[in-house]
């Protein structure tokens, strides 16, 4: 090594380290936002329970399930630099449909539902009024179920945003609308069942049965938190609907002058013999009546 080298290496100013570099110190970390966050906001809890005699027969099991979901501002808003949504509506919000059992024609009228236009006809064949769509909106939501298939395809929604839900709901219907009917697609997985258990002999490990493709729409609920519960004067303004009309066609006569009239004659008719007549008249013959019974009950005794 050169003099040179050695005396400019010399030369070189130490560098500084921070104050207590040395010694075991206590560090922060700030967890990761937006995508990478690793935030819970979904949370579900499924019981089920069979019997001796239902197992025997194979009959579907008691089973419940319950979620809840958070639904966060970037699910249904451009974020700069973080998602980016295609249809927006005049409140800036994207327009994710709801699910089927979310929809105000799925929901119980006490729970703030709707009766579509055609409320008479088959529950699978009901039309949707468009203004009456229900979209995904940020806050909290619960979904409940009795169907364990509901809750299988619930699983599969958890791997997805609203976006993707929005597309798999969409090749289902359009998959329903030229596929084969739930019920034939139920005696379908019945007769896989059967081929599975003629052929479980000749087969090691369990076979899983494919899913029915039945509407479960009917057996799960969606609703956000608090419900959306019908106004409580609304009910109450129905019932006294006869009565609000009575007294509004009472105020009119009123003001009219009907009413007036109405006792200026009675006070007339009043300084007559007209009300005496119709006493007496009422009078006699209720006790003509009255006579002819009593005669008859004495006839029928004799």
């Amino acid at each position: 090594m050169s003099a040179s080298s050695t005396q400019s290496s010399q030369q070189q100013p130490r560098q500084r380290k921070p104050p207590f570099a040395n010694y075991p110190t206590i560090k922060i970390l700030t967890p990761p936002q937006g995508k990478f966050s690793p935030k819970v906001d979904e949370w579900c809890l499924t019981y089920c329970s069979q019997t001796i005699k239902g197992r025997i027969h194979g009959k579907e099991p008691y089973c419940r399930s319950v979620c809840l979901r958070k639904v966060f501002p970037y699910e249904v808003r451009n974020i700069i630099h973080f998602k980016q949504h295609r249809q927006l509506g005049p409140d800036g919000k994207a327009k994710y449909p709801l699910p089927l059992e979310g929809q105000p024609e799925n929901i119980p009228r006490f729970l703030g539902g709707k009766p579509p236009d055609d409320a008479d006809e088959h529950p699978q064949q009901r039309q949707r009024r468009p203004d009456d769509t229900k979209y995904w909106d940020e806050g909290w939501y619960v979904w409940t179920s009795k169907d364990r298939w509901a809750m299988q395809e619930k699983t599969e929604t958890m791997l997805m945003d609203l976006e993707q839900q929005q597309r798999l709901t969409a090749f289902k219907k359009e998959r329903a609308e030229r596929g084969v009917p739930a019920q034939a697609g139920q005696q379908q997985h019945e007769q896989q069942q059967q081929q599975g258990s003629l052929s479980s002999s000749k087969k090691w490990g369990y076979v899983v049965p494919l899913q029915p493709s039945v509407d479960i729409r009917f057996q799960s609920l969606l609703l956000p938190l608090p419900p959306e519960f019908p106004p409580f004067w609304e009910r109450i303004h129905k019932l006294l609907t006869p009565t609000f009309r009575v007294l509004e066609i009472f105020r009119d006569s009123i003001a009219s002058g009907e009413q007036k009239k109405f006792a200026l004659r009675v006070w007339e008719k009043a300084w007559t013999e007209e009300p005496f007549i119709l006493a007496s008249r009422t009078f006699t013959r209720a006790y003509e009546r009255w006579k002819d019974n009593e005669d008859d009950g004495n006839k029928d005794s004799t």
